[in-house]
């Protein structure tokens, strides 16, 4: 089953699932702080904000109090139904606007989480591309990509003898945004310190030390060996 297709009726336990592995639920709660940091930088507080691909609105929730106008869209009316009650006031909007572009007007910023390290090269560039449509030239769009097949732990794994399905990494991911007329303005690293899958448990991802090892290794340098990355990019 292509991705695309493979989140429709999740909407009713998508959030608990993430919620249930303390390893997604970390990388939620960073990629959330993140944001607070970011987006009023980008905003100051007005603009018009896209979030593709924004399944239950767990995105959406967080960037929407912090611009002018926001809407979500998504193929999942499962998700959407989630999305509205977490976001009343967000707009959303059911459709594939790789295959169907939409009459959404331009946007300042855009977003799109756990959707790039998930879905198939080809999907990967015609959404970006549908973004670029609908983002102002020098407008904003931050994606993440959780999937790092150079990951530290990844790595490891593949050396043991393992096999991860993943296959986007960084640089891939970058060269792609490059392709589709972007700049990359900076990269999170996050969970880099996070190598061995004992490390993935709530007791160690809940305490002090996983918060001091998280702001020691933020530095962009780290990108490319972390399991996940937010990366921050311009429409030139």
């Amino acid at each position: 089953m292509e991705y695309r297709q493979s989140h429709l009726s999740k909407g009713g336990t998508y959030d608990e699932t993430i919620a249930g592995s303390p390893f997604d639920a970390y990388m939620a709660r960073w990629e959330a702080e993140y944001l607070r940091e970011t987006v009023p930088r980008l905003t100051q507080g007005g603009g018009r904000y896209l979030d593709f691909a924004c399944g239950t609105g767990r995105i959406t929730a967080t960037v929407a109090p912090m611009v002018a106008e926001s809407v979500g869209v998504d193929i999942s009316d499962s998700m959407l139904a989630i999305a509205q009650q977490k976001c009343p006031s967000t707009r959303f909007v059911c459709a594939d606007l790789a295959r169907h572009p939409a009459d959404l007007g331009l946007f300042d910023l855009a977003t799109s989480f756990r959707f790039f390290g998930n879905a198939e090269d080809d999907l990967r560039v015609a959404v970006l591309g549908a973004i670029s449509r609908v983002l102002r030239k020098g407008g904003h769009l931050i994606i993440n990509s959780h999937r790092n097949p150079h990951a530290i732990g990844s790595f490891l794994q593949t050396l043991k003898g393992g096999a991860h399905g993943m296959d986007l990494s960084y640089w891939k991911i970058s060269r792609m945004l490059r392709d589709q007329g972007f700049r990359i303005v900076s990269a999170r690293p996050i969970g880099f310190w996070i190598y061995r899958s004992r490390m993935r448990n709530e007791r160690t991802l809940s305490s002090g030390r996983a918060a001091v090892a998280e702001k020691t290794f933020r530095h962009r340098l780290w990108a490319p060996f972390a399991p996940d990355c937010i990366l921050l990019a311009q429409k030139m």
